[in-house]
């Protein structure tokens, strides 16, 4: 590989617009400006039903490790970890036929549980350090990316941007299958392009069947963020929960929650030691919520995992992740900043045994039946995509192109101000563009 030096790799990179493909969004420019001592690809592919990152690390495993070796001259780490879940023979065995023979990146085989891909959780597998509360992987020097941003990263340097996703089809659909489309192929057309819906009234979720959002508009584009498209019956447990309005969750909580303690005895991040005690959050929702009491501020440490609604509380159906949720947002409207920032002695004891298996989870949710074996069919083509310009961390990117304008793939449609965090967007076909919001440019091929 070609020596690069980290000002010419992190200008290659935000140019590319590359973001988090895991789900956060954040512009991965921004973590290659650090200084660290490790790099982690996070293979884990935290959700059940997802195959999306395991089937990328079979046929691209060339691909990823250059990608771990270029951020690796970003922050000048000097050791590379791709953690990959041990069950992943297939891509196990691709990688180890591809990593340098210096031992400058390894493979850290992982159990098969969820949240395996938590950050917080894979740095402590990895490195046996636990990110202090409110920090970041940097305060233990380590910087973490998916394993499909680093693919990303390798084909920026070649020249590519980000225009295409690679994306899991599963649950209710005819086909289920693993496929790449461009950025912004609407929901719709992936419906297609699984053979349609078993059940025409099933429920779309964007993600995996954990922390996955429902799709409101199937005329919607795709995102750089998105690994999965799911169909589930819009009875489904999944979907009744992702459905529960907060007002309806909160009155249930007063009535049904036992304080049996269950759903902080399996928090992953309390786990890991961070005082985060979802039952006893749930004591106080008779409370003001803009009171910054410890226990309401914790809701700056929940990740959002959903192991408290959908795992420990499946029998009373209560939602503590909610309820983190409406805190954090109410905190922040009223300017509270989060206070946590205790550094962790030692993880929970219990930290092993608590650890909830991926076959657990399937079976807890009902979705067992959809782990099937899916097919990657590799990339396919779309005649009009709807690009998102929001579905990322920081300031949204503005349009750069006008209405009817004739654009080629890959070139520059928008960008956030080059003052503020944020990325840019490409054109993933070629086409027209045939319309411009606030949240999205349509083109049409």
């Amino acid at each position: 590989m070609i020596e690069r030096t980290p000002e010419q790799i992190v200008k290659v990179v935000r140019r590319a617009g590359i973001v988090g493909a895991g789900g956060g969004g954040f512009p991965t420019y921004v973590k290659l400006q650090a200084e660290v001592e490790m790099i982690i690809a996070n293979g884990s592919e935290c959700e059940p039903l997802l195959a999306s990152d395991r089937t990328m690390m079979v046929t691209n495993a060339g691909q990823l490790v250059a990608g771990v070796q270029l951020a690796m001259q970003a922050t000048g780490a000097k050791q590379g970890v791709i953690g990959i879940k041990e069950h992943y023979h297939d891509a196990v065995a691709a990688l180890n036929k591809v990593l340098p023979e210096d031992g400058s990146i390894k493979l850290h085989l992982l159990e098969n549980y969820y949240p395996a891909g938590d950050e917080f959780l894979l740095v402590y597998e990895v490195t046996g350090k636990v990110i202090p509360e409110g920090g970041i992987p940097l305060h233990v020097g380590v910087v973490v990316n998916n394993v499909i941003t680093l693919m990303q990263v390798a084909e920026a340097v070649s020249g590519k941007p980000v225009i295409e996703r690679t994306i899991t089809l599963a649950g209710e659909f005819k086909e289920p299958k693993v496929v790449t489309v461009p950025v912004g192929t609407t929901y719709a057309e992936l419906i297609n392009i699984a053979g349609g819906l078993k059940d025409p009234e099933a429920v779309l979720i964007d993600g995996g069947p954990m922390m996955g959002q429902i799709v409101d508009d199937l005329n919607a584009g795709v995102a750089k963020t998105t690994s999965g498209l799911l169909a589930f019956p819009k009875d489904h447990f999944v979907v009744r929960m992702a459905s529960k309005p907060l007002p309806q969750m909160v009155k249930q909580s007063k009535s049904a929650c036992c304080q049996c303690f269950r759903c902080s005895d399996l928090c992953p991040r309390n786990l890991i030691g961070h005082e985060l005690f979802p039952h006893r959050t749930m004591r106080t929702i008779d409370y003001n919520q803009a009171d910054p009491t410890k226990h309401i501020t914790s809701a700056y440490l929940c990740s959002q995992c959903g192991v408290c609604e959908l795992i420990a509380c499946d029998f009373m159906m209560l939602s503590p992740r909610k309820i983190f949720a409406a805190y954090r947002q109410e905190l922040m409207k009223k300017g509270v900043k989060n206070p946590h920032n205790r550094k962790v002695s030692e993880v929970n004891s219990q930290f092993e045994n608590r650890k909830v298996s991926i076959p657990t989870v399937m079976k807890k949710i009902d979705i067992a039946k959809y782990d099937v074996k899916l097919n990657y069919v590799g990339r396919q083509e779309v005649k009009k995509v709807r690009i998102p310009l929001r579905r990322h961390a920081g300031a949204p990117a503005l349009p750069s192109v006008a209405l009817w304008q004739q654009v080629r793939m890959c070139d520059l449609i928008a960008q956030s101000p080059q003052d503020k965090l944020g990325t840019c967007y490409h054109a993933s076909i070629g086409g027209k563009v045939t319309e411009i919001s606030e949240d999205y440019i349509e083109i049409q091929g």
